[in-house]
């Protein structure tokens, strides 16, 4: 098997196993939650159960029958993975970022595989991930098959914004949420991981908003150190004033929703440390307590209708980042916003 499942995870592929065993397993899930999760582990590793000729008794694929072994390898003939064209893509061009979209012919021929009778005679499995990726007539194609599902078919989806999909979609398929781990589950896990290099687990997963695999990922000092210049820039806006449409044109547009996660952090702090006035105590409870110091004097002076009101249009435009519009048009937007919530038209 590629690694042990995640901790948090257990109780989810528990659930699974029980529904399998008591015969009342769903033709189709869709498995959602916050990015970070380990939601696609959990998808590969119902598929892989599903199956496997001889599981563990809690469930689990043996990871060595020849229905496990094909699987590994990504050769199983009853499984079917289906992802977009670029995924992996970090351009920014509007033409990538159409290759990032799951289109209809590729639902079509994922569907049509279903329909073929199981190799192995343990069904066939089929995954999409992440199912919000397929545009309208993707999903309405994958509707009818999900109407009528061929028997003995397991289809899961993921999607961390399962908002986008049609409701219809989401009707017909049994959705689960995977949570935020227990904080002690997730700091046990992250404690152990080689990555960290002596950063630490609590502050990472503070800044994850308690999401252990994106906590790991800005173990890397890269990501610290974008996130500490990206702090210092909005703080120069809130502080001094400055150029919001030059900062906005010197960011990678593939960087957007990270600075957006940054941003957030940020006016959330300063929405609770001016709530809290003068108090000392409340630094113990910010995010980025590393800027307590600055935070502080910061927030006492801010005004909080205009904090709430860009707090809010934040939200809407996390919502709008991937919408065809401009969107450097929008992230300028809100840095002019900052800087007006200085006091620096």
């Amino acid at each position: 098997m590629h690694g042990p499942l995640y901790p948090w995870l257990h109780s989810e592929f528990t659930r699974f196993h029980a529904l399998r065993v008591q015969g009342r397993m769903p033709h189709a899930l869709l498995l959602s939650g916050e990015p970070g999760l380990g939601q696609s582990q959990l998808a590969m590793r119902l598929a892989q159960a599903t199956l496997c000729h001889h599981p563990w008794d809690d469930g689990q694929a043996c990871g060595q029958c020849g229905a496990c072994r094909p699987f590994l390898v990504g050769a199983h003939p009853d499984f079917s993975l289906l992802i977009p064209k670029d995924k992996d893509s970090k351009d920014g061009d509007a033409a990538k970022a159409k290759d990032r979209d799951i289109k209809i012919d590729a639902v079509r021929e994922f569907c049509a595989g279903l329909y073929f009778s199981s190799s192995m005679h343990h069904g066939r499995v089929g995954v999409i991930e992440p199912a919000d990726a397929m545009n309208s007539a993707a999903a309405n194609s994958l509707l009818k098959t999900l109407e009528e599902p061929p028997a003995g078919t397991l289809i899961i989806l993921v999607s961390s914004q399962p908002a986008r999909l049609p409701i219809t979609i989401r009707s017909r398929c049994q959705r689960w949420l995977v949570p935020i781990p227990e904080r002690a589950t997730a700091l046990g896990w992250l404690a152990q991981q080689p990555q960290l290099a002596g950063e630490d687990p609590a502050r990472l997963l503070d800044l994850a908003e308690g999401r252990p695999l994106a906590a790991l990922e800005l173990a890397e000092p890269e990501r610290l150190a974008q996130r500490s210049r990206w702090l210092e820039s909005l703080l120069h806006l809130l502080r001094a004033g400055g150029n919001p449409l030059a900062l906005a044109a010197s960011q990678e547009k593939t960087a957007w929703p990270e600075l957006l996660h940054w941003c957030r952090l940020l006016l959330a702090d300063l929405i609770r440390l001016h709530a809290a006035g003068q108090a000392q105590t409340a630094t113990m409870n910010l995010v980025n307590r590393d800027y307590a110091d600055v935070l502080r004097p910061l927030a006492v002076r801010l005004n909080a209708r205009e904090l709430f009101g860009l707090y809010d249009y934040l939200l809407e435009l996390s919502r709008l980042l991937n919408h065809p519009l401009n969107r450097e048009l929008l992230m300028e937007e809100l840095l002019i916003r900052f800087q007006r919530l200085g006091g620096h038209a």
